[in-house]
């Protein structure tokens, strides 16, 4: 689900006690990823053998890259660390922190550090740069920065985890390594969870008034009520969807709409695109415009206008994240469900509850030496090289276990 808090920024320091840490990791895997919230009822990592080789050649200044396809990314990370029996330090959205005292309590015991998604966070990375430095924990960033739920694709990554392992290397110098380790998680059903996913279609189906057809092939009927999805949420915009919005281009349609909604935004905002600039980042730096406006002291823009400037953005940056291809090309039950949960989510704003009882397989990728990528560029372009490569990374780990997948979550939907 992806969502923008518009709370005034506060920086949670990390704080991290031993004791806390033990307790939390024992709790996590004892009940909370068994739990509702999560039903994962194991992490099985693929190749430990990566971490304990790159532990040996630079201790503990490893930066953990993972794939953030769920809810309950964190709480599978904090497993694998236990697991590796490795300390780690994660980066986290501050909105986290602002759920509850007890949760950031527990946080920054457990050596986690907010940051702010939208804007300029020097003591974040500070934190971050220092924490890869010290060499007394390894760090753990997500990449994509949002829950995409698309367990099979990797979506693109920021450039920020590159640019602090980086920075934290060029201080450090050529005689202490900082590993990049890319970390690919892969979530999957146990059981048979079709009937549940019926369930949350009649549920979609309710929500947008609408009957499911029974004698329509399912994908076509999740389109349609996608698509019927899409047109409530941009009914309270006072938006529409173009008229003839079929099965074949339906995800063309939904980009049109985001880049038209995102040229009326930065006119509003008077913000000048880049020439060739991807919509995902033309509608981030949207967004950090109306967030950076929104919690101004006093605030610069009526609230009114601000909210919906706010909710404009959080719609087309949704509409973006709907690949054409995802569930058409492999409709297997873990996509499906992930597909129709991702509907649900949008239309909602809020997370859905697991359906079924599910494992988590985890990958690592080969480390990446930034004493050697140093040498072989300068820290501006590498950044860019850098972050491409871990994500192609990440997606082969990906693929290799969804080729060794042999839960039920991988089989086809309609069968």
């Amino acid at each position: 689900m992806l969502e923008f808090s518009d709370q005034g920024y506060r920086y949670f320091p990390p704080k991290p006690n031993r004791w806390v840490e033990g307790a939390v990791r024992w709790l996590n895997k004892a009940f909370i990823l068994p739990g509702k919230g999560h039903r994962i009822s194991e992490v099985v990592v693929d190749n430990p053998e990566v971490v304990s080789a790159a532990r040996a050649q630079a201790g503990k200044r490893l930066l953990f890259l993972p794939n953030h396809p769920t809810h309950s990314d964190p709480q599978i990370m904090t497993e694998v660390l236990r697991q590796m029996k490795t300390q780690g330090s994660f980066m986290a959205a501050y909105d986290v922190f602002l759920r509850g005292r007890f949760a950031a309590w527990c946080m920054q015991r457990m050596g986690c550090f907010s940051v702010d998604r939208d804007g300029s966070d020097r003591a974040s990375m500070k934190e971050a740069v220092g924490i890869l430095k010290s060499g007394k924990r390894s760090l753990v960033i997500f990449p994509e920065g949002n829950v995409y739920l698309m367990n099979d694709s990797v979506t693109p990554f920021l450039e920020g985890p590159a640019f602090i392992g980086l920075k934290a290397q060029k201080e450090l110098g050529e005689e202490t390594s900082v590993l990049a380790i890319p970390v690919s998680i892969k979530v999957t059903h146990l059981t048979d969870a079709r009937p549940a996913v019926n369930q949350l279609l009649e549920r979609l189906a309710l929500k947008v008034g609408a009957e499911i057809n029974q004698s329509t092939d399912v994908l076509v009927e999740l389109v349609r009520l996608g698509l019927l999805a899409v047109q409530k949420v941009l009914s309270g915009l006072l938006r529409s969807l173009p008229e003839g919005a079929e099965h074949e281009h339906v995800f063309s349609t939904l980009r049109n709409v985001a880049s038209e909604m995102i040229e009326n935004l930065e006119d509003q905002l008077d913000i000048v695109p880049a020439e060739g600039e991807e919509l995902t980042n033309r509608i981030r730096k949207v967004r950090r415009k109306v967030h950076s406006l929104r919690i101004a002291d006093p605030p610069t823009l009526a609230d009114f206008k601000a909210r919906t400037l706010a909710a404009e953005a959080m719609v087309a940056y949704r509409l973006l994240t709907y690949p054409g291809d995802y569930l058409i090309t492999n409709p297997t039950l873990d996509r499906m469900s992930e597909t129709v949960e991702k509907i649900l989510e949008d239309l909602r704003s809020e997370p859905l509850p697991p359906l079924a009882p599910r494992r988590a397989l985890v990958r690592f990728g080969d480390p990446i030496d930034l004493v050697e990528e140093r040498k072989n560029a300068n820290d501006r372009s590498l950044v860019t090289t850098l972050t491409k490569r871990f994500e192609s990374e990440v997606q082969t780990g990906v693929d290799h276990l969804n080729a060794e997948n042999d839960c039920l979550g991988a089989e086809l939907f309609r069968q």
